[in-house]
């Protein structure tokens, strides 16, 4: 009889256990849950927390570079392709302070800000997001950072190439467009020849995600 006793209590213990684990199990599900809106958000609040800073006479760096990493890190966070999915149906270019373009195809997607980094030698960042997989993959940019207002896409030899046109500051006009393509699972720079527009044409092009 006393043996009973012990085994149910035994048998009771383990659904306990068992109920527990699947709560908490639940409950830390419902809490990574990715918040698109809340990530823009968040980094929109850092950015403008960055623009606040005084970096005159190259002061105040450490701070400004503290932001940055944490920009950063919130971007390179995103690891999923429904997490970036998330991001391009939920972004708005009029609502954002943040510049995030995305190509046609919704396979690439760059983030670009100024960093207030001048004196470091570091004016604007650009992070680069891809499906490549059944994941997300993040890259910085190769080459001189720019800001970045279009993307176009083209298709060479099967692959997919997107043309990032931008510009060296904000109050400039577009100058520069590069090149770059999903390779083996990494984003390579890719050199193609592409047609050049006058100012004005290429004025009249840009669009924005």
């Amino acid at each position: 009889m006393r043996l009973k006793t012990i085994i149910f209590l035994f048998i009771g213990f383990g659904f306990l256990l068992l109920h527990f684990t699947s709560c908490n199990t639940f409950n830390n599900t419902e809490v990574k849950q990715f918040d698109a809106k809340g990530t823009f958000a968040e980094l929109d609040h850092l950015l403008i927390q960055l623009h606040q800073i005084d970096v005159s006479d190259c002061t105040n760096l450490d701070e400004a570079v503290s932001i940055n990493e944490k920009m950063r890190g919130i971007i390179e966070d995103v690891r999923s392709q429904k997490e970036f999915d998330g991001l391009v149906n939920v972004f708005d270019a009029d609502k954002y302070k943040i510049s995030f373009l995305v190509s046609q195809d919704k396979q690439f997607g760059v983030f670009s800000w100024t960093t207030k980094m001048d004196c470091l030698g570091h004016h604007i960042k650009n992070i680069a997001l891809y499906k490549s997989n059944n994941e997300i993959k993040t890259s910085s940019l190769y080459g001189n950072p720019l800001v970045y207002i279009k993307i176009t896409t083209v298709e060479l030899n099967n692959k997919s190439v997107y043309l990032l046109s931008g510009k060296e500051s904000v109050d400039k006009k577009p100058s520069v467009t590069k090149g770059y393509t999903i390779s083996n699972g990494d984003l390579v720079e890719s050199q193609i020849p592409f047609p050049k527009q006058s100012s004005n044409e290429y004025a009249d092009s840009i669009t924005r995600y």
